[in-house]
């Protein structure tokens, strides 16, 4: 399996103005195609810098460097290595002719400045961008090939797919890519998981992982043999079967909206600490009006009584009850016409917790015909950590009554 190396190049990736997309976009897109990715190396706006940099990663089959060819004084990847080669650099007339159309197009004229991002090291092919406007380009060494992308995310994306792909394809033709097994679970911990699959689980050599997040486990596995994979699906699905809610890549949100069309069910929501976050889970996805219907964001007391909750409940009970879930979930149903309603009230802090009722206290609540179903869960984290968490258990809440 070839070996490959990312180096993100830019001072903001660093202080922690820009989150590394990048990176994660890219070692996906080379894993898949049949890399091994090695190393994630960032490194800010310094020639010396990056030239250290390309010297510590040039041990690897590929090395893919993002970032640092726009057209101000503190975009200086093309310089670097240029210098790294002590090559010159030289203009492309292609990659000009594309940047004048697009800014015709624009109805602009081409800055001064931009005819800078034309430019590259003589010992390299360009890779025209036909998505933007600075050239990317590759350079093929005794030990490596170098690919070299704008950091531009939706630039560099639409590159890898539609420029470096086929270069890689075509400079390793035997790149195989390992089977993968994912498997997707709500409502378990690490350490349970891994005490239901058992030592004997690892009998056979694969990649394994694991990894948490708020209300969810993901596995992923990789083998080149398909039969190690059949195998450790069928053990996955026999010791895990109350947790596992899919396989691959789809999401919780976009599950239970495939079910809920194929029941031709419909659900809406009336939620308080999530602010509209579960209801975004769906809308977020395509397709969501076949089966969302509508919600609300009812903050507080008032909000709330405007969607029918009794001010005699609201005092009685409290806002943040199992009651008052119930409540809002029957509310939901009620006022949008829906199958499932559900509510969901909590604290999410970090102010407004008693000894009673603490930061991190939620219900949630999920009604459907004649049954409404509650319950009580106290998460720990950050605000934002419970609100997420709060999304999550929604979700395995409604999933699990589907069914």
């Amino acid at each position: 399996m070839p070996t490959a190396a990312l180096l993100t190049i830019g001072n903001e990736l660093l202080n922690g103005r820009t989150t590394n997309t990048n990176a994660a976009f890219l070692g996906a897109g080379l894993t898949r195609l049949g890399f091994r990715v090695l190393h994630q190396q960032a490194c800010p706006d310094d020639i010396a810098s990056i030239q250290t940099a390309l010297g510590e990663l040039s041990h690897t089959d590929v090395l893919i460097v993002t970032g640092g060819l726009g057209p101000t004084p503190d975009d200086l990847t093309r310089e670097a290595i240029a210098a790294y080669f002590s090559v010159p650099l030289q203009f492309s007339k292609e990659q000009f002719s594309a940047m004048r159309t697009i800014y015709r197009k624009l109805g602009r004229k081409i800055p001064a400045l931009s005819k800078r991002e034309a430019y590259y090291p003589a010992n390299a092919q360009p890779l025209i961008n036909r998505f933007g406007i600075a050239l990317g380009f590759w350079i093929q060494s005794s030990k490596q090939t170098m690919i070299v992308l704008p950091g531009v995310p939706t630039e560099l994306q639409k590159m890898f797919e539609h420029e470096v792909q086929p270069l890689l394809k075509n400079i390793f033709p035997r790149l195989s890519a390992d089977q993968t097994l994912i498997a997707r679970m709500v409502g378990i911990s690490e350490p349970n998981i891994m005490e239901k699959l058992g030592n004997d689980f690892f009998d056979h050599p694969f990649q394994f992982g694991i990894y948490p997040s708020e209300g969810e486990t993901q596995i992923c596995i990789r083998s080149p043999s398909k039969k190690v994979i059949s195998v450790l699906k069928s053990k996955i699905k026999k010791r895990l079967k109350d947790f596992v809610y899919g396989w691959g890549d789809q999401s919780l949100p976009e599950l239970i909206g495939e079910l809920l069309t194929k029941k031709k069910k419909t659900v809406s929501v009336a939620e308080s600490c999530t602010g509209g976050s579960l209801a975004f889970s769906w809308i977020k996805n395509a397709g969501a009006s076949r089966f969302f219907r509508g919600g609300a964001v009812v903050y507080n007391a008032s909000a709330k009584a405007r969607l029918g909750v009794a001010p005699d409940m609201l005092i009685q009970f409290g806002e943040v009850s199992g009651e008052v879930a119930a409540e809002l979930a029957c509310r939901a149903c009620d006022y949008w016409k829906t199958d499932f309603g559900i509510g969901v009230t909590g604290i999410a802090g970090p102010s407004g917790g008693t000894l009673k009722k603490p930061t991190g206290l939620v219900f949630i609540a999920v009604a459907h015909q004649s049954r409404v179903s509650v319950e009580r869960h106290l998460f720990w984290g950050n605000r934002e950590q419970i609100q997420r968490k709060a999304v999550s258990k929604a979700l395995e809440q409604i999933w699990r009554r589907l069914i």
